[in-house]
């Protein structure tokens, strides 16, 4: 019989801060903010590009100077602003990562990827890249970790540009499901080489600072930052809720936003119902606003699809950038601020609009009766996220919007919710597993592996040719076992975890660009460059548009793996979901897969 689950009703943000190119703290960011000023500036060649760049970045001599003052030298960049972060959020709040009962969350796209361009001028990889290197992201983690005596281990989500709000959703989950009582969650990410050069092959960054929903806009800025916040149950009138909080995909495009915004606009509205809140309770809400064409298009039309075409919306990217993974944790601590300070932020920038769907966007900050707010996020892998945030008050009565819904209709996945003081007791369906696809290198090498794994599929889908070999091995175990399943596209979900997160075609990338300079960086090779595009591949073959996460860890659990996957169904919203291990480094590989379905007995 399935455990009864209980829900925490309340899960508040209770310590916060951030490091942009606008300053180091909460302080420094709002000052720069409330007088308009950008963090975004012309930075010289050769610094984080061949060529000038325009980019938020951190400042150099005061982050060493900070990191002498701790005694952090010794770790990398981005290892002492995650450290300076965290430590800022234990300071303000008292948290031990030594208690059993708090853990840390990591969310980022490349971590300390600007440690292979050293690398790759010497030798060739992946082969001479050490086990333990800080370049693995669990490693990057494990080394934070030990650094704060952390007692649990330390999880990485790697999520492209939707990783901080997808760790938020993650970590809201955990304390839900009793796993832990405090979550700190960190998100960061640095520029390098790495990153522009990648995105200049896409011919996505602007040579202006962006200006995000603007009919002028051709382009993102990008930036660093670093920001982490603090998730309990235990709060006051002062702190803010993380009411509600989901992920989709648009099961469309591996690098394009959807041409219609249905993905994202299942994220908002499923959001909205686990918080309770209705249209007229959302004040603003603070989109991904990247600035390039075809997002801010998107978001247009999911914002109208959503039901929430009157909102006011507005992007805090002309400030410091687009900042890939830190992006979803620093602007919703700006969402926060904003909040409580009952004013909205405006989009600098901004004059006219130029997205299909009429948008309300202020380009100077508004003062605003404030309720509640959205956050988004969508990034390469089709993937979407979006988050309630509510003040104290405001909660309540989305409370008692969720307590008159439980008793009109009771949960499709749920016999009962049952309210017991501080929480909700959910008994959900049970859960059986269907199955387990294996491979591994001792099958055989891997190309002929793949190509007769494939073949005995019988497809004949020409774009898996294109795939790297990371995507190709998740590709073929999904197909394995999602052959013959048929569900809506909102009830299939899929979670992923591995060791060496895309560090295979990582390598290749730098290569590239090491060898021949950043103009030569291929955008065929660098949409590979993040581990989560195996999920939008396999997304995009069975129309899933649910849940979609991955995880970077040192080896593989699969029992942890099938417990997220457990709180995740057991919220009613998947009806089958696909776990697994996908790894592929240097011509080792393993593919793990288990297919999980809601079953119809239900447990009273």
């Amino acid at each position: 019989m399935e455990k009864e689950m209980e829900y925490p009703l309340n899960i508040y943000i209770t310590a916060h801060t951030l490091i942009s190119s606008l300053g180091f703290g909460i302080p420094e960011n709002l000052e720069a903010i409330h007088n308009y000023r950008s963090g975004i500036r012309m930075q010289e060649a050769g610094l984080i590009s061949d060529h000038p760049l325009l980019a938020g970045m951190i400042d150099f001599v005061e982050l060493e100077k900070r990191a002498k003052l701790m005694q952090i030298t010794d770790y990398t960049r981005m290892e002492q602003l995650f450290i300076l972060a965290i430590q800022e959020v234990i300071s303000q709040s008292g948290a031990d990562l030594r208690e059993p009962d708090c853990a840390l969350l990591l969310s980022t796209t490349k971590g300390n990827i600007d440690l292979l361009s050293d690398r790759t001028k010497q030798s060739a990889f992946p082969q001479q890249i050490s086990a333990d290197s800080p370049v693995f992201l669990w490693k990057m983690a494990e080394r934070i970790g030990d650094f704060f005596g952390a007692t649990n281990q330390v999880e990485v989500i790697s999520n492209a540009c939707i990783s901080g709000v997808s760790a938020l959703i993650v970590a809201k989950r955990w304390i839900e499901s009793g796993r832990y009582k405090r979550v700190i969650v960190a998100g960061g990410d640095i520029l390098s080489h790495f990153i522009t050069s990648g995105f200049l092959s896409f011919r996505s960054v602007s040579a202006h600072p962006c200006r995000p929903y603007d009919i002028q806009r051709d382009g993102l800025s990008l930036g660093e930052a670093c920001g982490a916040v603090l998730l309990e149950t235990q709060g006051n009138a002062n702190h803010i809720i993380l009411s509600g909080g989901a992920i989709s995909n648009d099961a469309n495009h591996i690098s394009g936003p959807s041409r219609t915004g249905d993905g994202l606009a299942l994220a908002i509205n499923q959001a909205m119902e686990e918080a309770g809140a209705l249209p007229e309770d959302i004040s603003f809400i603070n989109a991904h606003g990247t600035a390039t064409v075809y997002n801010d298009e998107m978001e247009s039309k999911a914002i109208h699809l959503a039901g929430l075409a009157t909102v006011p919306v507005n992007s805090l990217k002309p400030y410091f950038g687009h900042t890939l993974g830190a992006s979803g944790i620093i602007e919703t601590i700006l969402c926060i601020e904003q909040l409580k300070e009952g004013r909205y932020y405006g989009t600098l920038g901004y004059e006219t609009l130029g997205v299909p769907m009429p948008i309300t966007v202020y380009a100077t900050h508004q003062p605003m009766p404030m309720k509640c707010c959205i956050k988004t996020a969508s990034g390469f892998g089709g993937c979407n996220a979006a988050l309630v945030l509510s003040l104290p008050d405001a909660h309540l009565k989305q409370k008692a919007n969720l307590q008159a819904t439980d008793k009109a209709s009771t949960p499709p996945a749920c016999k009962a919710v049952v309210e017991s003081g501080n929480t909700v007791t959910i008994r959900p369906r049970a859960v059986e597993s269907k199955g387990t696809i294996v491979f591994s290198s001792s099958e055989t090498d891997f190309a002929p592996f793949i190509r007769e794994a494939y073949k005995h599929l019988g497809e004949n889908n020409m774009k898996f040719y294109k795939m790297d070999n990371l995507c190709k091995l998740g590709y073929v175990a999904a197909e394995y076992l999602l052959k013959d399943t048929h569900y809506r596209p909102e009830e299939i979900g899929i979670i992923l975890a591995n060791a060496s997160s895309s560090l295979d075609t990582d390598c290749k990338h730098q290569a590239i660009i090491s060898k021949e300079g950043d103009k030569a960086a291929s955008p065929a090779v660098f949409v590979y460059t993040l581990p989560n595009v195996v999920l939008g591949e396999i997304c995009i073959r069975h129309k899933i548009q649910g849940e979609n996460t991955f995880f970077v860890r040192r080896q593989s659990d699969a029992a942890s793996l099938e417990d997220y996957a457990r709180i995740v169904m057991a919220k009613g919203k998947l009806h089958t979901c696909i776990i697994g291990w996908c790894e592929l480094l240097d011509g080792h590989y393993q593919a793990e897969f288990k297919q999980l379905n809601n079953i119809s007995t239900i447990y009273g």
